[in-house]
């Protein structure tokens, strides 16, 4: 979920892509604010609980991760991709290992929006993949009601839109996962400024969305854990420098646990932490880096 100032750095490097589009004078090589100056990088733990940075970077350019593991055992990241303009979901893969994260040219057939941004994955029993995201024209963080759209694949890759998923003014950033017999949506109201959720029965139409009452904090798509119970990594809006966690056994309700999961590295803002397991049973989160706003 974004701070007020992604947003405004956001809205800042789509006016400039616009200017230059428009003016005589050339355009910039890159945007110097926003998605561009992004990086996605992650960290690893063998119990959820104590975490320690991998200090690598997977993707530059690259901004609101969200990661599966792919039945092959594989770790993918869908993410906003800013290398080119404007700004799109992706989505990457690495063989494992030391193995680099390869883009592999996510495509969505009958995109509505000019792009679609802050996407969430989700696999489904049948085997295919049910993609969600903010399907934003020009400036993402811009007032009215927004749209959380879905998309379907077989691949993961290759995807078809299948419709509005929720509208409401402001939203952004959405995370959707199974709990119990319903679907939850997190998602980021700009008009609220805080979290919210919307539930599904079919995880297709979700209904008016309400406050999960975790103000300043901003989630991500929780993680199952082994005791049945829901661990929800959240980064603090306020500073931008820890992740904690809370745990759930509905997905609605949430206590706080105690201690800091992980700390920003020196001069960089993290944000967006999404974990996954892995086949080996560790754990591994993968999160935004930032350089802090000038002053």
């Amino acid at each position: 979920m974004p701070s007020i100032r992604l947003v405004a750095r956001a809205a800042a490097a789509t006016l400039l892509a616009i200017f230059a589009a428009n003016s005589a004078v050339p355009a910039l090589q890159s945007p110097p604010a926003g998605p561009y100056t992004h990086q996605v990088s992650s960290a690893s733990s063998t119990d959820g609980l104590d975490w320690s940075h991998d200090g690598v970077v997977l993707l530059e350019h690259a901004s609101v991760p969200c990661a599966i593991v792919t039945p092959e055992g594989r770790l993918r990241i869908y993410y906003v991709d800013a290398s080119r303009m404007p700004e799109t979901a992706n989505v990457a893969e690495s063989a494992g290992g030391d193995a680099p994260f390869v883009p592999l040219g996510l495509t969505i057939k009958g995109l509505k929006s000019e792009k679609a941004v802050d996407p969430s994955i989700v696999q489904l029993d049948d085997g295919r993949y049910r993609l969600f995201y903010y399907g934003a024209n020009g400036d993402p963080g811009a007032p009215g009601t927004h749209y959380v759209r879905a998309a379907i694949s077989d691949d993961g890759i290759r995807f078809r839109e299948t419709g509005t998923a929720l509208s409401n003014p402001g939203l952004v950033d959405p995370d959707v996962f199974r709990a119990g017999d319903k679907w939850l949506m997190f998602v980021f109201s700009l008009t609220d400024h805080t979290t919210v959720v919307a539930e599904s029965r079919n995880g297709r139409k979700f209904k008016k969305p309400r406050s999960l009452g975790l103000d300043g904090y901003g989630t991500a798509k929780p993680v199952l854990l082994d005791d049945g119970r829901f661990r929800l990594y959240a980064f603090d809006q306020r500073t931008q420098q820890t992740i904690v966690s809370f745990v759930s056994v509905d997905g609605l309700n949430w206590s706080a646990e105690p201690g800091v999961r992980l700390y920003a590295p020196p001069g960089k803002e993290i944000t967006d932490p999404q974990v996954v397991r892995m086949p080996d049973g560790s754990w591994k989160m993968v999160f935004k880096t930032s350089d802090p706003p000038v002053r």
